[in-house]
């Protein structure tokens, strides 16, 4: 059986929690598993190990976050993690599409694309209301960070400046880089259920937030009264 290509990132995901729990019981009972851990700082090397994970987690996590309503990723600017997040774009197109604007220059339009090894036309029509660029010459559409936006009405909440953490809704959290739906959500129940965030870094107490997009959201969060 052929997995799909969101079966596929969500298998690595669940791969790299398994492979996350399994480090942690060696670590914290390295008897019980028959290791030897005499002579290593475990505490560091632990520290260093989980840290690795969960930035790979996260990133596969990201990898397989689908595409809002009206969202466009554009191809001059985004990273690999982005692309990937393309319908019928892997790791490996998305390496290629970055590696071509890095050798070739920027993509001017759609049909540009199609200088990529493996995106035909017919797999750049079907990029097309995803990606933010014009259907052909002229420069990309402007965009105000790695993913632009199509034509449709701009959202009745755009992030601009810094938000309260305490006080932002959920619909103010999913205009931060990186915060989907999901993340915006776990956010607010967690702040219902344990009241105020005390600063930032406890924003690491909540589900599906690592180190990786802390460090993200820090400049664009305030936790002021």
């Amino acid at each position: 059986m052929t997995l799909t290509e969101g079966e596929t990132k969500a298998l690595l995901a669940s791969s790299l929690l398994v492979l996350l729990a399994a480090f942690g019981r060696l670590v914290l009972e390295p008897q019980a598993v028959g290791v030897e851990v005499s002579g290593l700082d475990v505490s560091r090397d632990a520290d260093s190990a989980l840290a690795v994970a969960e930035a790979s987690y996260e990133e596969a996590e990201r990898r397989s976050e689908p595409l809002a309503l009206g969202e466009r990723i554009d191809p001059n600017i985004a990273g690999e993690v982005e692309l990937d997040r393309l319908p019928g774009v892997g790791p490996a197109l998305a390496r290629a599409i970055v590696a071509s604007r890095q050798d070739e220059g920027p993509y001017r339009s759609l049909r540009d694309l199609e200088r990529v090894a493996g995106l035909g036309s017919s797999s750049v029509r079907r990029l097309a209301p995803h990606v933010a660029l014009p259907e052909s010459g002229g420069e990309s559409q402007p965009s105000g960070g790695e993913v632009g936006r199509s034509n449709e009405p701009e959202p009745r909440h755009k992030w601009s400046g810094r938000l309260n953490l305490n006080r932002a809704s959920v619909e103010e959290l999913v205009a931060l880089p990186g915060i989907g739906e999901a993340r915006a959500q776990a956010i607010v129940r967690w702040r219902d259920e344990h009241g105020p965030f005390r600063n930032i870094e406890a924003l690491l107490e909540v589900r599906g937030i690592g180190q990786v997009t802390l460090e993200r959201l820090r400049p664009h969060l305030d936790v002021t009264p």
